[in-house]
């Protein structure tokens, strides 16, 4: 009898995938197998990723792990994907899992050290992500296997991005220090280097982190000083910060290592990105809030100068921890807690949310955090780190139940449980709870409910877990403020006056259409009086009685009034005591509109308007210019702006300032429905390649001027290459410049005496790059990105042109070529361009492609579907799932290089202009190129209104529907929600079906 015939009674599909094992399983000790299958979460899954397995790296079954092994390729198919990957190796990862003990953060830099030590041609971000990928199936193979409990798991997780982020410091403290020269200190004793530290806050800081969770850092130095090269410390650390951050969570061909959340640092998103220690005491001191205090509980040095950072945290104490409780702390608690009532949406998301949900993580560590703020000012015993030690110290202390104490440490571990075993699925950052009954026994499963029931064990003990939760959240604050009746509409100009009257403002602003009057309380009281640090003077608040009648207006008829109004708050008081501002909305009712609908729609633009509120003027403009701007006008009107800078400071802030206005001034054509998609990525591009031509000419200016050279070189010069999005004209509002420097030195003779070419133009290509992305008053211009260069990070920054042309011919891979379709010359003397160009054409496009060439960029598809493309059970890829933009894009460079050397018209950068040719040259037939373009259109404009509307990067919508109904709304659809609703959703998916139809279509005709 087979191992097929033993499941066939139990479930005809488990012996069905059993069958392509058969001979696998057959071989393996029987009774390991049952164990195996019986155990997994998904027996099913784990027979099919068990033969993904065997065809990456065939290995006989070993006795003792082939039980464990269907354990894990059943309980996640993340870390299946990871084992597959390391092909023959992979039975290297099973062993580690099963037989390694917990590492400590040390280990990890050791073993990175290792990686990096013998394979010296992999870059740091390479051997970090590499290890990462590697841990996760050792510490989440433990975890699946119950060989770890969950504080091990999360202390795991914890040491693992420790030992990372110090390797990561280490490695770019060390390659800026031979480029720049290290950052030192001078003082009576002589110089030594200046201290850095990366404090690690949240779950890092509390040794808590779960699979995916972002990790929580702020950067402080020192102090303040000068650096090599009329530079200064603090541009060298924001530099290093800045470099790590991209270190750590820059998505690469090999993944990510952690998200890096920086909000929590002094200013948050305003702030700096590094600090100065006496600027970051400066900032607590006199501007921090109390959710501040409750961020900084967690708390400690993760990597750097840890002296540096124990220094920085004895001096917070008395922030954090006040030594007397006063009423404006209580009422600071009240508020936060109000916050987490207000983070709750629809019950159904209340119920399946494990963190924020009622009855949730954050409810829990709220209960905690607050008595440690409450309590800890005079109690030094309750400042523990973590929740688990936290709770132990309250019930030792006696500010707790004991019992109640550990129905909450209980409590604790099975969400976090929870959490670790939603997470490991996929590696998403999910806190949901599945819907469907299938993926709800998986989850039992994996937790180790087994057998008949396990579905209803789970929802029991869940269920009494987080009433446990709430109970005790409900005893800390008398539970939450019920719902009042809004029955009045209020005059607006009472609404200010009458603010007083707490309960009378929520009624009105309820019956305003606020769906939470709470917060928009909350926000009116601040838009009035200002921040607790800086209150509204007289002038001021009367200037906001004059202008709050009609603001409040615009605000209620609003698309989203409660955004609106957070935002309007939040730039009132940002900007203080400056009233001319009110007064131009108050004469600029236009202006004001466009404000409020600004706020409303986009909380990317919000964002972006709130760091710089200057740009309140410059919306003047916004109703007055054309929507579209040609590349010629922005060059001169940048170029005057330049021309009445008084010195290079003045100038970078030129170029910042110019920048920014033409950024929100096509955002906020973007918002009103003037500008399609396409034409916003125009528009983004001229602006970007305007903004990069001034950069390369003051940069040539200044090295000119260094190298004491009075002329250019007589010679071809220096070409600059726009790449990707840059070099297809379709950059978004988040996008970073994708760019190459190739050069010509011509004659040699010309150099003699002078300076080495390839020095030279390096240098005028640093320059450029760092006129860009330096910060100064007016933050950066852009990001630059230099990996698609030859040899990537570790190539030179700059390549002669005869050297990149011999690269290309005898070096470079197929997805170099492919990313080379979208390489656009963007500055140059005529002839280096025309020979540039024709160097990237001869190497594009001077053959067609093999079948094995088709199957393999079919491949790079499926690997970018499968690591980045499965989004949450309720939300879609839209950018790399399948039917997403990729498969549009990676189907049309395929047909470029395929038939690009026959049909010249195909050779063009922008993905939809090669469709409309790919058409046109019979290489597509007309529905499918239709299928295509519409496809494309529809879901560029859904990334495009996602980014506007959220301030994060998006790549998957929501299959939720109130995030589609107003998504469908900003698009033009309409009709009752339901409806609106449910046809974005049809569309949606009729787009993706018929784009992943053609593709699947045209790649199996091209591979036989």
């Amino acid at each position: 009898m087979t191992i097929a015939d033993v499941f066939m009674a139990e479930d005809p599909r488990i012996a069905e995938a059993a069958r392509p094992v058969a001979d696998w399983l057959a071989r393996a000790p029987r009774e390991e197998v049952v164990a195996g299958l019986a155990a997994a979460a998904e027996p099913v899954a784990a027979l099919h990723a068990l033969a993904r397995l065997l065809e990456a790296g065939d290995a006989p079954p070993r006795a003792g792990q082939v039980a464990p092994l269907l354990q894990l390729l059943g309980g996640s198919a993340a870390l299946a994907t990871t084992l597959s990957a390391e092909g023959p190796a992979w039975p290297t990862l099973l062993a580690d899992a099963l037989s390694v003990p917990a590492r400590d953060p040390a280990a990890h830099r050791a073993a990175i050290a290792t990686g990096l030590a013998t394979s010296p041609h992999l870059p740091l971000d390479a051997v970090l992500r590499r290890h990462r990928r590697r841990e996760f199936v050792r510490i989440g193979g433990r975890d699946l296997l119950r060989l770890a409990a969950v504080d091990e798991t999360m202390r795991e997780i914890t040491a693992l991005a420790e030992g990372v982020i110090e390797a990561a410091v280490a490695g770019v403290r060390a390659r800026l220090a031979a480029e720049w020269g290290e950052a030192v200190l001078a003082g009576p004793q002589g110089s030594r280097p200046a201290g850095f530290v990366v404090l690690g806050m949240g779950k890092l800081g509390g040794e808590e982190l779960n699979y995916s969770s972002d990790v929580d850092l702020v950067y402080v130095y020192e102090r303040d000083g000068s650096h090599t090269g009329g530079r200064t410390l603090a541009q060298f650390f924001a530099r290093l910060a800045e470099e790590v951050t991209r270190a750590l969570a820059e998505v690469t061909a090999e993944g990510f290592c952690f998200r890096v959340d920086l909000r929590l640092r002094p200013g948050g998103h305003e702030g700096p990105v590094s600090t100065s220690l006496p600027a970051a005491l400066t900032y607590y001191e006199a501007w921090a809030e109390t959710w501040e205090r409750a961020a900084w509980l967690k708390a400690r040095p993760v990597a750097g100068d840890r002296a540096l950072g124990q220094t920085l945290l004895a001096e917070l104490v008395p922030f954090v921890y006040r030594r007397y409780l006063d009423f404006a702390t209580i009422e600071e608690l009240k508020a936060m807690k109000r916050q987490v009532d207000a983070s709750l949406r629809a019950p159904e998301a209340a119920e399946r949310d494990v963190k924020l949900g009622r009855g949730g993580i954050r409810e829990l560590e709220f209960v905690v955090q607050a008595q440690q703020l409450v309590h800890g000012g005079k109690d030094a015993r309750l400042r523990e780190r973590s929740t688990l030690g936290a709770l132990a110290a309250l019930a030792a202390s006696g500010y707790a139940d004991r019992d109640l104490t550990h129905a909450l440490a209980a409590a604790y571990r099975f969400l976090r449980d929870v959490e670790h075993k939603v997470q490991i699925v996929h590696d998403r950052q999910t806190h949901l709870l599945p819907l469907g009954a299938e993926e709800t026994t998986a989850l039992a499963r994996r937790l180790g409910f087994l057998g008949g029931n396990a579905r209803e064990a789970f929802a029991a003990a869940i269920g009494g877990h987080r009433a446990a939760v709430r109970a005790a959240f409900d005893a800390l604050f008398h539970a939450s403020e019920a719902q009042r009746q809004r029955d009045e509409r209020p005059e607006l100009a009472a609404l200010i006056e009458e603010l007083e009257d707490e309960t009378g403002s929520h009624a009105r602003l309820g019956a305003l259409g606020f769906r939470d009057p709470a917060a928009a309380y909350r926000d009116l009281r601040l838009l009035r009086d200002g921040p607790p640090h800086a209150p509204a003077w007289a002038r001021r608040r009367q200037a906001l009685t004059r202008l709050a009648p009609s603001l409040l207006a615009e605000i209620a008829g609003s698309a989203a009034p409660d955004r609106a109004l957070r935002h309007m708050a939040t730039f009132i008081s940002t900007i203080g005591a400056r009233t001319s501002y009110l007064h131009l909305l108050l004469e600029n009712p236009g202006i004001m509109r466009l404000l409020v609908q600004l706020f409303a729609t986009s909380e990317f633009l919000s964002a972006f308007f709130l760091r710089h509120p200057e740009l309140l003027d410059s919306l003047v403009r916004a109703d007055l210019v054309r929507t579209m701007r040609s590349a010629e006008e922005f060059a001169a009107e940048l170029g005057t702006r330049l021309a009445a800078a008084p010195d290079r400071e003045a100038e970078l802030d030129t170029l910042r300032r110019f920048r920014h206005e033409e950024f929100l001034r096509i955002g906020v054509h973007d918002i009103q429905g003037a500008l399609c998609p396409d034409e916003v990525a125009r528009q983004l591009t001229a602006l970007a390649e305007t903004c990069l031509s001034a950069a390369f000419t003051l940069a040539q200016r200044e090295v000119l001027a260094r190298y004491a050279i009075p002329l250019a070189p007589p010679t071809e010069g220096l070409a600059v290459v726009g790449m990707g999005k840059l070099g297809g004209a379709e950059l978004s509002y988040a996008s970073d410049l994708d760019l190459l420097f190739i050069y010509d030195a011509g004659v040699p003779d010309w150099w003699s005496g002078r300076s080495v070419p390839h020095e030279y133009f390096t240098r005028v290509a640093q320059r450029t790059m760092s006129f860009l992305q330096t910060p100064t008053r007016e933050g950066i211009a852009y990001h630059i990105d230099t990996r698609l260069r030859p040899s990537g990070n570790q190539g030179p920054l700059v390549s002669a042109l005869d050297s990149f042309g011999d690269y290309h011919e005898r070096s470079a891979q197929l997805w170099e070529r492919q990313a080379l379709i979208k390489a656009r010359v963007l500055s140059g003397a005529v002839a280096l361009r025309e020979q540039l160009e024709a160097v990237i054409a001869r190497f594009v496009y001077r053959r067609g492609l093999a079948a094995d060439e088709v199957a393999e960029i079919a491949r790079m598809r499926a690997r970018i579907a499968q690591e980045r493309g499965a989004a949450d059970d309720d939300a879609i890829a839209i950018k790399t799932g399948r039917g997403g933009l990729i498969d549009v894009e990676f189907l049309v460079q395929m047909l470029q290089l395929r038939h690009g050397h026959a049909h010249p018209s195909l050779r063009t950068p922008t993905t939809r202009l090669a469709l409309a040719q790919l058409e046109t040259c019979g290489l597509l037939p007309p529905e499918d190129a239709r299928a295509l373009a519409q496809g494309y259109a529809f879901q560029r404009a859904l990334e495009s209104r996602l980014r506007l509307e959220r301030d994060q990067p998006v790549e998957a919508v929501e299959d939720d529907p109130e995030v589609l109904t107003a998504l469908a709304r900003r698009l033009g659809y309409g009709g009752a929600d339901a409806e609106v609703s449910g046809a974005i959703r049809a569309d949606l998916a009729r787009h993706r079906a018929a784009i992943r139809a053609v593709y699947d279509r045209h790649f199996a005709v091209v591979q036989g």
